[in-house]
């Protein structure tokens, strides 16, 4: 009796010790054995579970506590386990869960199908929106398939043994984002060096992804020196480090600079580049107003059109520079505050108007060469840089010069005389005349009024006859000095070509003019005939039938 009743205490404790256990109940147990068919789990009931080696991806280890599903207790190899449908229950409480609380689940998207993606979730395929899939357009849908990503669940329920489970990236990436947004901005800080990417090149500079936000890197920011679009410098995908300027963090603003990475060139400016200090650079730019000229990265001096040349009219830069070329230029201003410099080409050289006044007096006759002709003057070089002008009334003494071009050509080499001199006007103007004997001051010396002059007629016009008198003086007949008898029309008594005598009846030194009569040469001859024949007549004694004969004749001819 005693063997009995503790044979019945001894059952009773060991079916209190066994665990309940029914099918469909997912309990923990530890792995006890592992074969290359099955592992053998202890879930704490009278016999030992078993489950195929399939379902596990990688052999468990002895010892390992694994959580498993019990499909039944009765078997021919004993208690039915399984993993996968334990792991897939599990995974549907978590779906379920994370569709309660708001939370996320972790997935892979597998595929493309109308209207969005499939999503693995362990065991479980999910139904991703195209709507869902990003915060941003998507460029390329293909992309995303393959990406591993934390998913929001929108919708989880069974439809029949089919669950149908609907999921939201777009929803984690923008929670996501805005807690990158927080942490970013709770750091940023003005004067910060961050690393960022390139993400698109405007005309005015370029967007700058520096993590959950895009900067902008405004072109004047991009480099010290003069650039005339970022992409010189910039392309999209490339990385950049990258100066905070500023930011509004209410407006999601940042402005960058990549240029404030460096020291600024402009600093002692007036150190390294002093006025009036020879310097070289490199013609960077042409433009109608002159050339810009880059002295070193980041400082730039512009050469006005003016500053060009002492002596040449420069009408477009290009006429003497093009970009790449190397020059000389001498440093006359500098504003550093408005970052600019201006440079002059003229001045490496000699001003070669400097003391024209000592070099070129009034009254000097030096050597020059003809290099234009206009229609009323001449351009003629005194040495190079250095012009002096030809008024055509300084080129010859003669009043019948037709324009300049009849007596001068382009390198003819003369003498002139220097006439004016302004320096500061650099006006300089010669004679030509000047140099050569005045014809009229040789003709006034040799002749006087009342004198006889003989010429031939030159010109024939309403009111008179031009006769030449030398090669370089003209007088005049008025048509009322043509003859003795009254003229009506010039040309009814001479031609060009007749040879006249005439009386000068005046000289005007001033206007340079000589007044000429024939009628009062014609008087002078009769007069002269008178008395001559009176002078006749006295000595013979037949005075008074003479004087009668002359008396007759003048009358006729005045009638």
């Amino acid at each position: 009796m005693e063997e009995f009743k503790e044979m019945n205490e001894m059952d009773s404790l060991y079916e209190e010790t066994i665990k309940p256990l029914h099918p469909g109940d997912i309990v923990k147990g530890t792995v006890v054995s592992v074969s290359d068919k099955e592992v053998m789990v202890d879930v704490g009931y009278k016999a030992e579970g078993v489950i195929p080696i399939s379902e596990f991806k990688e052999p468990p280890q002895v010892g390992d506590e694994i959580e498993v599903f019990v499909r039944s207790l009765a078997g021919e190899s004993g208690i039915q386990l399984s993993k996968k449908e334990a792991d897939k229950r599990r995974q549907w409480r978590d779906i379920l869960k994370a569709k309660e609380e708001g939370t996320y689940v972790k997935g892979v998207i597998t595929k493309r199908v109308k209207g969005g993606y499939r999503v693995k979730i362990g065991e479980y395929e999910a139904f991703l929106p195209m709507s869902q899939a990003d915060v941003k357009p998507i460029d390329d849908p293909d992309s995303l398939v393959g990406v591993e990503s934390y998913f929001k669940v929108l919708d989880a329920k069974l439809e029949g043994k089919n669950p149908n489970i609907v999921v939201s990236r777009k929803e984690y990436l923008r929670e996501e984002l805005e807690r990158e947004k927080e942490e970013f901005w709770s750091r940023m800080v003005e004067g910060k060096v961050i690393e960022g990417q390139v993400k698109k090149v405007m005309d005015y500079g370029a967007f700058i992804n520096v993590g959950p936000v895009d900067g902008l890197l405004h072109i004047n920011d991009i480099s010290w020196k003069r650039i005339k679009h970022p992409s010189e410098v910039l392309r999209e995908g490339q990385r950049v480090w990258v100066k905070v300027l500023s930011f509004d963090r209410e407006k999601e603003k940042i402005s960058l600079g990549m240029k404030q990475l460096t020291p600024d060139p402009w600093e002692n400016i007036e150190e390294k580049y002093p006025v009036g200090s020879r310097v070289k650079g490199k013609v960077s730019g042409i433009t109608d107003y002159g050339a810009f000229v880059e002295l070193e990265e980041g400082v730039e001096g512009l050469i006005h059109i003016s500053e060009f040349s002492w002596t040449k009219r420069i009408k477009h830069p290009s006429e003497v520079l093009k970009e790449g070329d190397e020059v000389e230029c001498v440093v006359i201003d500098i504003k550093p505050d408005e970052r600019r410099l201006s440079l002059s080409l003229k001045r490496v050289e000699e001003n070669p108007w400097e003391n024209v006044e000592e070099k070129y007096p009034v009254g000097a006759v030096v050597s020059a060469k003809v290099k234009k002709i206009l229609a009323n003057r001449v351009i003629v070089e005194l040495e190079e840089g250095v012009e002096a002008f030809i008024n055509a009334d300084d080129l010859t003494w003669s009043k019948r010069l037709k324009k300049p071009s009849d007596i001068l050509q382009v390198g003819d080499e003369l003498k002139v005389k220097i006439l004016e001199v302004d320096g500061k006007r650099r006006r300089i103007r010669a004679g030509l005349k000047q140099i050569m004997p005045d014809p009229w001051q040789e003709f006034v010396s040799k002749y006087k009024e009342g004198d006889v002059v003989k010429g031939e007629v030159t010109s024939v016009t309403p009111f008179g006859a031009f006769v030449k008198l030398t090669d370089e003086v003209e007088g005049l007949v008025h048509v009322s000095q043509l003859d003795d008898k009254k003229v009506k029309a010039p040309e009814d008594v001479v031609k060009v070509g007749d040879i006249l005598t005439a009386v000068i009846t005046k000289i005007d030194n001033e206007n340079r003019k000589v007044s000429l009569s024939v009628k009062e040469y014609k008087l002078m001859k009769e007069k002269e005939e008178v008395e001559k024949m009176m002078s006749s007549s006295s000595s013979s004694g037949d005075s008074v039938f003479k004087l009668g004969d002359i008396l007759k004749k003048a009358i006729e001819k005045s009638e």
